[in-house]
């Protein structure tokens, strides 16, 4: 793992604020990896969510819930839709 290329880039995000902006809303670790790999430091994803486990001081991974959010009442259909038919057109 790659433990110095993270602890160096947590150390970049305490003095660079416009980075800490640009990881605040990356959706995923693989997402903040590529940012810190553009900087030159060398770490995935997954040995970001690893850190995050093991309580390294600086890495904390929130969960986010990225699942799509739809609304379409109790029935599943969409009434804005433009084939939209209530039951009672179907007859």
């Amino acid at each position: 793992m790659a433990i110095d290329q993270l602890k160096a880039f947590l150390t970049e995000l305490k003095r660079n604020k416009e980075l800490l902006n640009a990881i605040s809303v990356a959706a995923t670790a693989n997402e903040i990896a590529e940012i810190a790999s553009e900087l030159g430091y060398q770490f995935s994803g997954n040995e970001l969510k690893a850190a995050s486990k093991e309580n390294i001081a600086g890495v904390k991974i929130k969960k986010q819930d990225t699942s799509p959010s739809y609304s379409f009442g109790e029935s599943g259909i969409d009434p804005n839709e433009k084939n939209y038919k209530s039951f009672n057109e179907w007859e």
